[in-house]
């Protein structure tokens, strides 16, 4: 198998997730590789900040500087220029930054440029390009403001209060933003649709479904888990809960061999819940707020709550020894941990933690069970309204 970073190169190796011993090795191989730069440079390297890290990739994405010639093909730094209306001083520099910092472009001879793997991937996966795009527009100028924001307002557990807030007009919330800003929320949409991290047969063949019953899916959006809990248990019937206007596209999207036993309803999880059902589902819902919106999402469940009835949280768990799990596995749930209080004064939790924020809530709630899929990122925990 041979790796490259030509334009020629897959998007991404060619391992197969089944095959989970080559999986664990090409994992061991990068944080081995990541462990003997760090040996190799020392200290002093390592704290010096690249203060321009992302200014080259914003630029190419801004000026579309990876549509402007085909894959294939070959570009120079003066029709670069002419395309993008960029001086030729600034491409040249923007794209030998990228080159260098990113393997933005390739230059396989002094003034010839060529597409790379990564920028073939941004000129043709427009839900890729949208979903890097809306990381450098909307996330990178946030982290700058975080100290900021918890001098501020320390402790704080109102989502208004963040350094989303501070890097926008220092007032509003991420939600009252995008509410705003429709294209935003738009763009915010489609870049979260791309980073997934949702298997839907993870969810379906590792948790035992009731044979038949009524399922709230608690924010469900357009209905997606609804759809596929529907297709493989005929006998269950989904409600999904969601703003007015998301249930309206979602309705619109159903197909029509599962319009009997799929329902969309407006609701507020603020407000009570007024569906008595079997199970009610929440993926990637609780972790969007502080414990405080926590509980009082949790508390408008229990008017509607029979005894036995289930909530399912499907979310990531916090681990309590990072040491013990891979690297790149340990980075990218630390970060979402730090994203989500940048963007709303939100958390991730440790298992303990998901439990005691039910004991909170009411101390009927009994937490059954919590387990995390192989090869799955997100746990699903189980607990039981004992009434």
């Amino acid at each position: 198998m041979k790796s490259s970073l030509d334009a020629s190169a897959p998007l991404s190796l060619q391992i197969s997730e089944n095959n989970l011993q080559l999986q664990e090795a090409r994992v061991a191989v990068v944080e081995a590789c990541e462990q003997l730069k760090a040996l190799m440079m020392g200290p002093r390297e390592l704290l010096a900040v690249n203060w321009t890290a992302n200014t080259s990739l914003r630029a190419i994405l801004h000026y579309k500087l990876d549509k402007t010639f085909p894959v294939g093909e070959e570009s120079s730094f003066e029709a670069l220029a002419e395309a993008s209306g960029l001086s030729y001083h600034d491409t040249r520099r923007l794209i030998r930054h990228g080159i260098l910092n990113h393997y933005l472009f390739q230059e396989p001879s002094p003034g010839v440029i060529t597409h790379s793997a990564l920028t073939k991937a941004l000129a043709e996966d427009d839900l890729l390009r949208n979903a890097v795009e809306n990381a450098v527009e909307e996330f990178v100028p946030v982290s700058c403001k975080l100290v900021d924001a918890m001098e501020k307002w320390p402790g704080s557990e109102e989502n208004n209060e963040t350094a989303f807030s501070l890097a926008n007009d220092g007032k509003s919330s991420m939600w009252d933003t995008f509410q705003t800003y429709p294209e935003r929320a738009n763009d915010f949409g489609r870049a979260m649709s791309h980073s997934s991290d949702y298997d839907s047969e993870l969810l379906l063949s590792n948790f035992s479904w009731p044979g038949e019953g009524v399922v709230v899916d608690v924010g469900g959006s357009h209905g997606s888990v609804a759809v596929d809990i529907a297709r493989r248990f005929p006998k269950i019937r989904c409600i999904v809960q969601d703003l007015p206007e998301v249930v309206r596209q979602g309705a619109a999207r159903l197909p029509d061999d599962l319009k009997k036993r799929v329902q969309f309803m407006a609701h507020d999880f603020f407000t009570p819940q007024p569906v008595n059902a079997d199970m009610y589902y929440f993926r990637w819902i609780l972790h969007n707020w502080s414990d405080k919106y926590c509980i009082h999402i949790l508390k408008n469940l229990v008017p509607a709550l029979k005894p036995g009835a289930s909530i399912i949280i499907h979310e990531r768990v916090l681990p309590t020894d990072f040491g013990k799990i891979p690297i790149l596995d340990a980075r990218n749930i630390i970060n979402m941990d730090v994203g989500m209080q940048m963007l709303l004064n939100a958390r991730q939790r440790e298992l303990d933690e998901w439990r005691e924020l039910f004991v909170r809530a009411d101390s009927r709630f009994s937490f059954r069970r919590a387990h995390q899929p192989p090869r799955g990122r997100l746990w699903i925990m189980e607990v039981v309204w004992q009434g």
